[in-house]
């Protein structure tokens, strides 16, 4: 059984140490034969943008053998090389600007060492030492130059909510990659990897020949892994688990993909988050991997600083444009959150116009869980989230409506406390957020508002083979509720599972839940 690479990032250690290497060269090759040399794609963290440039890297190198049991082995001709320069900004100190410009300092002079270089210019500027290395390396070695960008921004994101020295590490970075098109003639090959994208006015105004793959339906899956790369190629981890634990294996795939599938970067195609799949298959247990691996800061500063409401994110349609036409740190929540991963493309559509529309929801329960996590924490300030789960978790598997009412009046006492003055009305559909909110960090799959054809319920929980329908009513008998969720047929798409109905009345003199009432729905009865 071939080994997982959790964490590894260079590819000569997964073929050397026989580790799974799901094969993308396929995408490989079509970016570094197509005939243009500039290309910049946007990912979230943990999709193998490292691991993808070592690739390039090695290709480019021309180390044959690593690439024995690939798609490109035997389609490139590996004896001609290139020299390589990887600029990796993925580890950089960007406290202040001089931090990052010794990081790039040091990793500049290190590739000139290599080459046995002496610059004459880097003391001076880093910009044209960076140009100086591009230029010696093509002469001395009478070939043009591959460059792999790692992370692109990460100097103006790390300062995000502090606008002058994100506007330095802009206008610096903006000098340094301007040198790519300085020295077209002596380049070969240039890619550049980032979590976000930034205006024509920004970092990339002086590269505007980069070719952005990002939502390009040619390089969907080129990142992550399908449906069927994961049944392939980790097919003895799969049996594994359903052997240990005696599941079907049908329906142990289904619930993997509800946990870790999802992802969606031009609204069609899918694919799992690799990070977690890798660590579900060491540990063969189900949880938030996404956010034990560590939500970076800026996430946690941007939510802080950003009025973010979970109801005008999930359902939202958008345009593409949004994510070009500002600079991150004025990005709306809708864009920044969706170039972090924390929300993808559920599905588009084409407009009269031509236009692609985007609709925008969390990918599967592990990033819906981890966000709503971190908004709980951030936003709302709630204590010990995780112990509130586990009481949640139970009132559903045991449907007892007392506790679940009891663990809810609780956290919603204390996001109403935190959220809004005492005369301030809190209208029915923040309730719904609320309670949404809460279910969703329980690690529950949940959706908001699902449409249908006689309108759309409130919220609907998927839990094993049960479904969970909840309606939320203010100063109204839950029994009304759920006579909506009846009458309204919210239950009929769900009859192939065990279906409850669960009716929620709001106080709103005590702003608060009053009563829950779950109750099954059988369909012979009515």
């Amino acid at each position: 059984m071939k080994g997982l690479p959790i964490g590894l990032q260079d590819f000569s250690d997964i073929v050397n140490n026989n580790m799974i290497y799901v094969d993308k060269t396929k995408f490989i090759y079509d970016l570094a034969s197509s005939g243009n040399k500039y290309f910049f794609v946007s990912r979230p963290r943990r999709f193998g943008k490292s691991l993808t440039l070592n690739v390039f890297e090695n290709l480019f190198k021309g180390n044959k053998e690593l690439f024995k049991d690939t798609w490109i082995y035997d389609k490139w001709d590996f004896s001609q090389t290139f020299p390589v320069v990887r600029i990796n900004l993925v580890g950089l100190n960007c406290e202040s600007l001089e931090k990052v410009q010794l990081g790039l300092y040091m990793q500049i002079s290190t590739i000139a060492k290599k080459f046995n270089l002496s610059l004459k210019f880097l003391e001076k500027d880093i910009s044209y030492g960076f140009k100086e290395l591009i230029q010696s390396l093509s002469e001395k070695l009478n070939s043009r130059v591959v460059v792999l960008v790692d992370e692109y921004e990460k100097p103006v994101l790390d300062n995000i909510h502090k606008k002058e020295k994100a506007q330095r590490m802009r206008e610096f970075l903006r000098n340094f990659y301007s040198i790519l098109k300085e020295e077209d003639s002596s380049l070969r090959f240039v890619f550049l990897t980032g979590i976000t994208k930034f205006t024509k006015m920004g970092v990339f105004s002086s590269l505007n020949n980069l070719e952005d793959i990002s939502f390009d339906d040619k390089f969907s899956t080129m990142f992550g892994y399908t449906q069927e790369e994961l049944e392939s190629y980790f097919d003895e981890y799969i049996n594994l688990y359903t052997d240990k634990f005696n599941v079907d294996k049908q329906s142990f795939l289904e619930k993997l993909r509800d946990f870790y599938n999802g992802f969606s970067f031009n609204g069609v195609d899918k694919v799992y988050n690799p990070y977690a799949v890798l660590l579900f298959f060491k540990e063969l247990k189900f949880k938030e991997f996404w956010h034990e691996s560590g939500a970076p800061a800026f996430l946690y500063d941007y939510i802080k600083h950003k009025n973010i409401d979970i109801r005008d994110l999930v359902g939202k349609e958008i345009y593409e444009s949004i994510f070009s036409n500002r600079e991150i740190e004025d990005a709306p929540p809708e864009s920044f959150l969706t170039q972090t991963g924390y929300l993808t493309f559920s599905s588009r559509r084409l407009q009269d116009t031509g236009k692609l529309v985007y609709k925008l929801d969390f990918p599967n329960i592990d990033v819906r869980s981890s966000f709503a996590m971190i908004l709980a924490e951030t936003k709302y300030g709630l204590d010990e989230p995780l112990k509130i789960a586990d009481r949640v978790i139970d009132s559903i598997k045991n449907k007892d409506a007392l506790k679940l009412k009891n663990i809810l009046q609780e956290t919603i006492q204390s996001i109403s406390y935190r959220a809004f003055k005492a005369s301030e009305s809190i209208p029915e559909l923040l309730y719904s957020s609320w309670i949404y909110l809460i279910l969703a960090m329980s690690g529950f799959n949940v959706s908001m508002e699902e449409e249908q054809i006689l309108g759309r319920p409130d919220i609907v929980l998927k839990y094993n083979n049960e479904v969970f329908i909840f309606e939320v009513k203010i100063d109204k008998s839950p029994d009304l509720a759920i006579k909506q969720i009846k009458e309204k047929n919210y239950f009929k798409k769900f009859l192939s599972n065990s279906v409850y109905a669960v009716g929620i009345s709001i106080s709103s003199k005590s702003r608060n839940v009053s009563e829950v009432l779950i109750e099954k729905i059988d369909e012979v009865k009515m």
